[in-house]
């Protein structure tokens, strides 16, 4: 089992991590004890290859497609775990959040395939302890709503789902009691996580002005945007840095982010509120303050804050051309969604909004590194396997014997 730099917070419970890894973590720990870290690999190796048995015996019994893409898409899902993220040898959320990413996927596949609820309550279930892990999954919510919308306007009972819809429109607040009560056990404070607004305003630090600082009424927002941008701009990290020395501006914001928002705007916080406050109590107004500072930066700079916030949408994909391809494929299947007796196109509008989705939550307020989007990495080859299934189908009948 590896350490990383955030391994000592779901370790040692930090208060800016959300409590479902952690408590994982220390669940395995206080069983297994000092072998907790053997145990704790063998663990989620456990849990992701279970998570991708179930997503392809899903797979299998719905869609159409020869058992030779279906083994591909196998050892691609496995991928992740002896190559690049090998998530099972981390203590990293990654490791308990991408088999419930698989679940959660699984389970409102097979519901819009075939419309049994059952599995709007499985998906509900496995969501819950997914978000209370990393809150970036919370597109899902929405998504599932418009499924629901969909299949019950087209089959006229959308009374029926009605209970579900509201359940899954009441699972953000259930996510943010959850969250709080657990800060106010472990640590004494009933609030939410508060990390949320360093790395909000950690972009539109990136492309802020000088004089921005004038955007704030309040003296004390005012006095933590001139120490912020001081520190950024005697540091090169921000665009301006970029643009003077003609470097690539989205290579330098990636490379920057944890400088801007872990080494500047945090510790800067801190050392201006720990004066006065605890430790803790410190941390919830660096979140508050943050939160507060974000949202009227980003409407005074907006046209360069979304430049930069599509810049960073397109660079999980690795260029546009590639996120383009998605919003293709995202529309193809929509379009041909009404066709019948077939999941496939189901199934590419879906994994396709999924992948987009993903892209655009993590792309607000944090740089779209391979450890935030990699969740989606078999999509692509996913609908390719469907399309040549679908080619080899029509050209060779005989071979195509996995007929959904």
């Amino acid at each position: 089992m590896h350490m990383q730099p955030d391994s000592p917070a779901y370790i040692e419970m930090w208060f800016r991590s959300a409590p479902g890894y952690p408590l994982f973590v220390n669940a395995v720990q206080a069983v297994f004890g000092t072998y907790f870290m053997v145990a704790l690999k063998v663990l989620q190796l456990c849990l992701g290859l279970t998570a991708v048995w179930f997503f392809i015996k899903q797979l299998r019994k719905h869609v159409a497609m020869q058992d030779f893409w279906f083994l591909l898409l196998t050892v691609i899902l496995l991928i992740p775990y002896v190559y690049n993220q090998k998530v099972a040898n981390f203590i990293l959320s990654e490791g308990l959040a991408f088999p419930l990413y698989l679940l959660v996927t699984a389970h409102l596949l097979v519901f819009f395939f075939k419309e049994r609820r059952k599995h709007l309550l499985y998906a509900l279930a496995f969501l819950f302890v997914l978000l209370l892990t990393r809150k970036q999954f919370l597109f899902f919510v929405p998504i599932a709503i418009v499924m629901m919308v969909w299949l019950g306007y087209r089959a006229k009972n959308l009374k029926t789902l009605l209970p579900y819809g509201f359940a899954f429109l009441a699972l953000p607040f259930l996510i943010s009691l959850a969250d709080s009560t657990y800060h106010k056990i472990v640590h004494g404070h009933f609030t939410n996580t508060p990390w949320n607004g360093v790395h909000l305003l950690a972009p539109a630090m990136y492309i802020a002005d000088k004089d921005d600082g004038s955007i704030y009424a309040s003296e004390e927002e005012k006095a933590y945007f001139n120490a912020i941008y001081a520190q950024i701009e005697q540091k090169k990290y921000n665009e301006k840095a970029a643009v003077s020395e003609g470097k690539n501006v989205i290579s330098h914001y990636i490379a920057n982010f944890p400088n801007i928002a872990n080494h500047t705007i945090y510790p800067i916080g801190k050392e201006r509120y720990e004066d006065t406050l605890s430790e803790k109590e410190a941390l919830i107004k660096i979140d508050q303050t943050t939160t507060a500072m974000a949202f009227p930066l980003i409407r005074d700079n907006f046209k360069k804050w979304f430049s930069l916030y599509l810049k960073n949408f397109s660079y999980g994909f690795e260029n546009s051309k590639y996120a383009l391809l998605f919003v293709i494929l995202l529309c193809f299947g929509i379009f041909n969604i009404h066709v019948p007796n077939t999941n496939s196109y189901k199934a590419i509008a879906f994994t396709a909004a999924i992948t987009l989705a993903n892209m655009a939550v993590v792309a607000i307020g944090m740089h779209t590194l391979k450890r935030f989007i990699f969740y989606n990495d078999w999509v692509l080859f996913f609908v390719v396997f469907l399309l040549l299934n679908g080619l080899n189908s029509r050209y060779f009948p005989e071979k195509n014997h996995h007929q959904k």
